[in-house]
């Protein structure tokens, strides 16, 4: 799995931003001519076959017709001499995805890719290109301290246009801490036109060593039902609630995605409403192009302090296995405008599940399994049956009487069935609360910095809707979070 460092960082003069502009210019218009002879070659000689060509021969073609030394000698002078093969490799890595979609697509065995996927397309946006390089690991010089720096090469006509020495890199500042440790990597710099700033995301290789579990030092680990056997859980994601939590020993916390949700959903109409003034072969502003970023780094400051709120949960518990619920299928079932905005762009449930194995394997040494969690909520947990009711966050059994919090029972559910499946003995998850208080849920809350209870004094107490002592209900409580 990829890990990137990523950093702000600023040219120390204005012939260096100049010089680092054009560097980024020259870099993508390098990118998109390597791009431009391969989309040829594949479209041609598919066209020329009447696409019989076998995808690994479609390969071959698209990855011999571009030749690292024909650009390395046209953008020598701008880029020096390992830029333009860094872009080579960064465009073939987008050549060998498409590749790998188009086998499944072709695949009559594999229904996971249902529409031919595209040929790659350029660094471009709106007609214009997006400023972006690579750099190689041993090209460039990085160091962090009170006065952090980054020198990057140029190629010698940009040193001779702007005044640089023979010898003489570009020198930016950089601020931001770096997250990860370990062998560097190549890398990649960009400029947000509309932000007018730039970054840069520097790749991490892994070194040898076995993953460290953090938080342990605060921790009192759970103790497992078997001496054989460590805790495992299950996360039921959704919308309306982000995740909901429980693991073999009964331990279980909600998410709630409301809150979220509704400030998402003020600024997409707001960015609706912008967009409605406009002329109609305009679709963006300045100030539409801020509200898009605001919207995602809201949303992305939530996701991640919740994979980092639920990391330190788990290892509290001595999770060592966690199943997180695949969407596909709650999709096809359950589609409409409002859930695809949920939990496409509002949730990004890819980028979570990202976020997930990165935390929890690379840092915790947590396993990650992603399954389908399809048809887990209307299922009782207590006897079996689906002869159940649900009504927003409350799901009710009409054969035993059992109430709780539905996506509770859906992450229930879940586990008990991914437990059947690796063949391990394991009583449902639920069976182990059955004593605990009506308002035994923790739930969680976005407060725009940090997941919290809900507070009794701030946010009005959901009403408790359960009816039997030992019930999952949808209130809040102390509880186990």
């Amino acid at each position: 799995m990829r890990r990137a460092n990523t950093f702000s960082v600023r040219p120390l003069s204005h012939r260096g931003r100049l010089a680092l502009i054009e560097l980024l210019d020259s870099s993508a218009a390098c990118f998109n001519e390597i791009n431009y002879d391969r989309r040829q070659a594949y479209f041609s000689a598919r066209h020329d076959a009447d696409d019989h060509h076998t995808v690994a021969e479609l390969k071959d073609i698209v990855r011999d017709v571009a030749s690292q030394e024909e650009y390395r000698n046209k953008y020598i002078q701008q880029l020096s001499s390992s830029i333009p093969q860094q872009l080579d490799r960064k465009n073939w890595q987008t050549w060998k995805g498409f590749f790998d979609l188009l086998r499944k697509y072709r695949d009559p065995e594999d229904d996971e890719i249902t529409d031919e996927p595209s040929a790659p397309g350029y660094w471009k946006e709106d007609g214009t290109r997006q400023l972006h390089t690579v750099i190689r690991n041993d090209t460039y010089s990085l160091e962090l301290g009170e006065r952090s720096r980054l020198e990057i090469p140029l190629g010698k006509e940009l040193k001779e246009k702007y005044g640089f020495g023979y010898n003489e890199k570009l020198r930016l500042e950089v601020r931001g801490r770096p997250h990860w440790k370990g062998p560097n990597g190549s890398l990649e710099l960009s400029y947000d036109r509309t932000a007018e700033t730039f970054t840069a995301r520097q790749s991490v290789g892994r070194t040898h060593t076995d993953p460290v579990r953090r938080f342990t030092d605060t921790c009192t680990l759970a103790t497992t039902s078997s001496e054989d056997e460590g805790v495992v859980a299950a996360v039921d994601i959704g919308a309306n609630n982000l995740a909901a939590v429980v693991t073999s020993e009964g331990d279980h916390v909600v998410f709630h995605g409301r809150p979220c949700f509704e400030q998402f959903h003020a600024l997409t109409r707001e960015i609706a409403d912008l967009q409605s003034g406009l002329p109609d072969d305009r679709y963006y502003t300045d100030r539409i192009e801020r509200l898009y970023r605001r919207r995602q780094e809201q949303r992305d400051h939530a996701q991640d302090a919740l994979v980092r709120h639920l990391a330190r949960w788990l290892v509290e518990r001595g999770v060592t296995d966690l199943y997180a619920g695949k969407l596909d299928d709650v999709r096809k079932k359950h589609w409409s405008a409002t859930v695809n905005e949920k939990t496409d762009l509002f949730w990004a449930h890819g980028r979570f599940r990202d976020r997930l194995e990165d935390v929890l394997e690379d840092e915790c040494g947590i396993t990650v399994h992603e399954e389908s969690e399809a048809g887990t909520s209307s299922e009782c947990p207590v006897c079996g049956v689906k002869n159940v009711h649900r009504s927003g966050d409350l799901v009710q059994c009409l054969s035993c009487g059992f109430e709780g919090h539905s996506d509770v029972v859906g992450a229930v559910n879940f586990l008990a069935e991914q437990a059947d499946l690796e063949g391990g003995p394991m009583a449902r998850p639920a069976a182990r609360g059955q004593n605990r208080p009506r308002d035994a849920v923790a739930c969680l809350e976005w407060d725009d910095h940090r997941w919290q209870h809900r507070g009794h004094s701030t946010k009005e107490e959901p009403a408790d809707r359960s009816t039997r002592k030992g019930n999952l209900a949808s209130g809040a409580g102390s509880g186990t979070a």
